[in-house]
């Protein structure tokens, strides 16, 4: 069985040697090469969600730079300075209308990191009104598809007073517009002459959206209770997962070997989680994304987790939290229709938990093991195990009872 799938659109952008210098990056909700009907705002954070959370920044562009559009409203987030600014162009929409503060807002992205771009760009009178724009930007993307000669000619004319410019030919078809652009200034090209977009398509872990609320909640009182707060992020699989991505994405400066869900909240602090929480759940809001047949691998993920816990627990384990996420993320592989070798990268987890569940012998795998054995109600492992384990039947079946409960209470 496989997860949701998901797209991501891309095109490589070329040096003057036709090497790649980076991709464009797409929203696309299907294999369908062309950009559906939704909200840019929209578009974008799900772009963002699925190239960094999902996917993989890495798969998508290895290590080149990624280009990506951002409207006006998106740019006033805070979110944003949560991206990594070694990876990310942002490409400034064409209908951004330039002011006083919103030249000031992209000065902090600047001394953040952040390299800027105009998209489609022609030159307006706003433009020359506010010069001081171009003294901050590092890209500037000429259609030549929608733009005359004459129009082009005054472009390079303008920009030639912005050294630090770099131009980008884009809707490059033929080999007389390359040619043409080449001669006339510009260094890095992109279109369909070099390669149409691509569509990428990765695997999304369904989530539930009435988990979000009841932590936004949470986070939204006067004094959060991060125990709590870890609490339900534990009953939801995809967004325990996402969290586990975001901290391997970002190397906050702190060992990546997470053993706990309250760990990693303790590790990027409440008000960041508060920040991405709620970009995930106006995310999954307008997705409108199901699929029941991956549902029952992620309920039978959280009823193992919460019975390795128990199990830990009653054995006196420090560490049960280990024993949880070992559980948790066990169907991880069929969820995802990856290896091992492909997941483990993208996740920051203990190394004992790690090794259990790429089927090494650890301390946590025979009560792995035994959670399995109940749900395949193999009664022969069942007797083996709970002896290794230290647990008789009527025990071990109230804690079945517990975990089933648990896993369902906030459906």
């Amino acid at each position: 069985m496989n997860g949701i799938n998901i797209f991501v659109g891309r095109q490589p952008i070329l040096d003057i040697n036709e090497k790649i210098y980076g991709y464009e990056l797409l929203y696309r909700n299907s294999e369908k090469n062309s950009f559906p009907c939704i909200n840019p705002d929209q578009a974008t954070i799900g772009l963002l969600i699925n190239t960094f959370l999902s996917i993989g920044i890495d798969r998508l562009v290895g290590k080149n730079m990624s280009f990506i559009n951002f409207t006006g409203e998106l740019l006033e987030q805070e979110i944003i300075y949560n991206l990594d600014p070694n990876r990310i162009v942002i490409e400034i929409l064409e209908n951004v209308e330039i002011t006083t503060s919103f030249i000031a807002r992209l000065r902090k992205l600047k001394r953040h990191g952040f390299k800027l771009a105009l998209d489609d760009f022609i030159l307006q009178d706003q433009y020359k009104v506010h010069s001081s724009l171009f003294k901050l930007i590092d890209f500037i993307k000429v259609d030549f598809l929608n733009t005359t000669f004459s129009e082009r000619k005054q472009i390079k004319e303008f920009t030639d007073d912005y050294p630090c410019i770099t131009l980008l030919a884009e809707k490059i078809e033929t080999e007389e517009q390359f040619r043409q652009a080449k001669k006339n200034g510009y260094k890095l090209f992109q279109g369909y002459f070099f390669a149409k977009p691509e569509i990428i398509k990765g695997t999304e872990i369904p989530p539930n959206v009435n988990v979000y609320f009841h932590i936004i909640e949470q986070l939204n009182v006067k004094t959060p209770n991060i125990t709590e707060i870890a609490g339900l992020i534990m009953r939801d699989m995809s967004l325990s997962y996402k969290l586990l991505r975001y901290i391997n994405i970002h190397g906050v400066g702190i060992p990546k070997k997470i053993s706990s869900i309250k760990q990693a909240l303790i590790i990027i602090g409440l008000r960041e989680t508060r920040q991405w929480l709620n970009v995930l759940a106006l995310q999954e809001l307008g997705s409108g994304k199901t699929n029941d047949r991956i549902k029952v691998l992620i309920e039978y993920s959280l009823i193992r987790a919460k019975m390795c816990e128990l199990l830990a627990q009653r054995s006196g384990k420090e560490n049960a939290a280990e024993y949880f996420l070992a559980g948790m993320f066990s169907l991880m592989d069929n969820i995802l229709n990856w290896s091992w070798e492909d997941i483990l990268p993208l996740i920051s987890l203990s190394n004992k938990v790690a090794s259990t569940l790429t089927g090494e012998k650890t301390e946590i795998t025979p009560y792995l093991q035994l959670t399995k054995a109940v749900e395949r109600f193999d009664w022969e492992c069942v007797e083996h195990l709970a002896k290794e384990v230290g647990i008789d039947y009527a025990e071990l079946s109230g804690y079945s009872q517990e975990a089933n409960r648990w896993a369902q209470s906030l459906e």
